[in-house]
């Protein structure tokens, strides 16, 4: 078994600090020097820590002031996957995957939730679908209010980067596609008369369309 490197040892020992000391978001961290010797590593060692923890939105450093606990920021790390679709192409398919299984869940919602003017907003936007320059960005804030989530923050953030995931796996010229304006008028319609099969059937063929053309662009 492979001993734990200096590193692996200060965050450990780092996390069961704020465990045991009952720490929560806006409390601050005694200062370093003071903070190494009670969880028995380097300086160092544990400012590398710090800073690996402040860029995974776990904390905040402020110079001159100490370094706070806040509420996880899931941001950082979401951005790192959504950009390694750069690099891997397979993840296309699999941000798709996590936009379908989300939108398809937050749909009985939509239904029952969305109000005439969200739904005269849905038709606005499936018609500039039709615009080839606006046509793009009025799919993905189509997307963005069907699948609106304001007491989950996390949730829209994930819908987010996932739609970046995707379309980064969609720039190779064989892959590009334009919005699928019949489903959407098909989908908006279903909307409007709350009828949640055909909503659903509508929303999964729009997600098999965008399959096949992330097949095309591997």
């Amino acid at each position: 078994m492979n001993k734990p490197s200096a590193f692996d040892v200060a965050l450990d020992a780092l996390r069961r600090y704020i465990v045991s000391h009952g720490l929560a978001p806006g409390d601050v961290l005694p200062p370093v020097a003071e903070l190494a010797v009670t969880i028995g590593v380097s300086q160092a060692t544990l400012r590398e820590a710090l800073r690996a923890w402040e860029a995974s939105g776990i904390l905040t450093i402020r110079h001159g002031v100490g370094v706070f606990l806040q509420r996880y920021n899931w941001a950082p790390l979401l951005q790192n996957l959504s950009v390694s679709a750069l690099f891997e192409p397979e993840q296309g398919r699999q941000w798709l995957q996590l936009r379908a299984v989300l939108e398809l869940g937050l749909l009985p919602h939509a239904i029952e939730h969305l109000t005439p003017e969200d739904l005269d907003a849905l038709e606005a936007l499936t018609e500039e679908m039709l615009d080839g320059d606006s046509g793009p960005s009025a799919e993905v804030r189509y997307h963005a209010l069907l699948s609106q989530t304001p007491d989950s923050p996390l949730v829209a953030e994930l819908l987010r980067l996932a739609w970046l995931g995707m379309h980064q796996a969609l720039q190779s010229g064989a892959a590009r596609r334009s919005p699928s304006y019949a489903l959407h008028v098909e989908l908006t319609q279903a909307l409007r008369a709350r009828d949640r099969a055909a909503s659903e059937a509508a929303l999964r063929r729009y997600f098999e369309q965008l399959a096949k053309a992330l097949q095309v662009g591997a």
